[in-house]
Formats: structure tokens, C-alpha cells, sequence
């Protein structure tokens, strides 16, 4: 553990226990899981897991990703009553489909964007392509650093600005969705379902590391008892920040506690 939690952060945690029902949704790499060079290598901490199970028990819990569902599924490994939102708020585990349907259009759209991010990775090393239901991405975080440069300056030149793209520029990542990304709408969603299934969900805590964290942060409401919390360094629109990872395992733990 990294030590004691700052005094703003323990004091916003002990609010937020005593609203009644309570959404905690946490993006995975770089929150439960610290960030690895090989993302299928990504795993939680053991102290974030033994928080997640304690916290179920009585809370509403999510993971809010960029990773496609099924990979978000394997590599988190949480309690069954965690729901998993992946995709960038595009798929969730309470779908019976799981992902949002494309359109032909859109298809054709996504295989266009592969293919232009495999020319753009090809001869660059440490730089590959990974295929989501929908979207495509590229990941520069294996290349050397001239090579990451450019393949992410030619991504962004060129098929980020096509009609229809809709583009996230994460860590080390650019992602080209054929349809609107975002974790704040499917954060926003989840809160709007379990509100209508029972007792309304009286606030929110997220916690993300990345830019693609940020539009999440800002779809919440501090003033009204939401919990925003940046992993890490870097500008952010969240109102309290943490460390690391372990920071997170030591947050979870204490509202696990406050909650029990």
C-alpha cells in the first residue's frame, strides 16, 4: 500500500458511503491493474480483488474500459456482480447482445480504418493494430519512441479525420471508432438502468488514469455527491487524485470498510 489516503480523499470517501445506493465504477489498466508494457499481461492487484469482493456485497460496482468486453472478462477476472463496460461505454455485460449493432455503413467504415492502421504500422516495430467490435486501434507503447511518434501523427492526420470517425487518443493508443465512444455516456447509461430497476443510484465514484477517462469525469457532478478521482499524474478535470494503483487498492479497501 502507498500509505495513508489524503485527508480530502478519506473525507469524500466517508460521504459518499452514507449516501445510500452508490455506483463505484473503475476503469482497469492503470487503476486496478498497473499499466504493463504487454496489455494481455494486465492484471489486478490482489488487494483491489479483495476490496471488489468485500464491496459487492453491498455496492454497485463497475469496470469502465476501452478494452473490448470479452478481453475486459479475462484479464479483470472480478466478482460476477461487477458489470463490465467496454469499448469506450460501446458494450456491456447486462446486454444480452453485449455490443451495440453496426450498421453496414459502419462496418465497411471499421474494416477502411483497420486497414489504414495496418499500413500505418507496417515496418514500424513494437507498433500493432488490435480490432474491437467496434473500432480499431493502434498501440505504440512496445516501439521506439520516433517510430511511436510518427505512426500516432499519421493516425491522427489521416484516418482520425475521415467523415464518420470518431477517434480517442488514449496512453500510447489512438482508437478510431465507426460509432461514438465515450465512458461518460456509458457511465451514464448504467446509472440511468439500475436507477429504474430499484432504488435510484444517489451518486457516482470514477476513478481513471487516461484521457480517454476524462469525458467520464466530466459527465459527473462533485456538487451533487459524485466522487471523480484521477489515477496518476497529468491534467485532469477530476476533483481529488491518487498515486498509483496501489493508492486505488487502499481507497477501495477503506470504502469497503465505511460501507460495510
Amino acid at each position: 500500500m502507498s500509505g495513508a489516503l489524503p485527508g480530502e480523499v478519506r473525507a469524500a470517501l466517508e460521504a459518499f458511503a452514507a449516501r445510500g445506493r452508490v455506483l463505484v465504477a473503475l476503469d482497469f489498466d492503470g487503476v486496478l491493474a498497473p499499466i504493463v508494457d504487454d496489455p494481455d499481461a494486465a492484471r489486478p492487484l490482489p488487494a483491489a480483488s479483495a476490496a471488489l469482493e468485500r464491496l459487492v456485497a453491498g455496492t454497485d460496482v463497475a469496470l469502465v474500459s476501452g478494452r473490448d468486453l470479452a478481453d475486459l472478462r479475462a484479464r479483470a477476472a472480478v466478482p460476477p456482480q461487477v458489470v463490465l463496460v467496454g469499448g469506450h461505454g460501446t458494450q456491456s455485460s447486462r446486454s444480452a447482445a453485449g455490443t451495440t449493432v453496426l450498421s453496414a455503413g459502419e462496418e465497411e467504415l471499421l474494416a477502411r480504418l483497420g486497414g489504414a492502421l495496418d499500413e500505418i504500422a507496417a515496418g514500424r516495430a513494437g507498433v500493432h493494430v488490435e480490432r474491437k467490435p467496434m473500432s480499431a486501434v493502434l498501440h505504440t507503447r512496445r516501439a521506439a519512441r520516433p517510430d511511436a511518434e510518427a505512426a500516432t501523427a499519421a493516425a491522427l492526420a489521416g484516418p482520425a479525420t475521415w467523415a464518420g470517425v470518431h477517434a480517442l487518443r488514449g496512453k500510447e493508443v489512438v482508437e478510431l471508432g465507426a460509432v461514438p465512444l465515450g465512458k461518460g455516456g456509458g457511465l451514464l447509461r448504467l446509472r440511468e438502468e439500475l436507477s429504474a430497476e430499484g432504488a435510484p443510484v444517489r451518486a457516482v465514484l470514477f476513478a481513471g488514469d487516461d484521457v480517454t477517462d476524462e469525458d467520464a469525469f466530466a459527465a459527473l457532478s462533485p456538487a451533487d455527491g459524485d466522487v471523480t478521482v484521477k489515477v496518476g499524474e497529468g491534467p485532469t478535470a477530476a476533483a481529488l487524485r491518487v498515486a498509483d494503483p496501489p493508492a486505488v487498492a487502499e481507497l477501495l479497501t477503506t470504502l469497503a470498510d465505511l460501507r460495510a
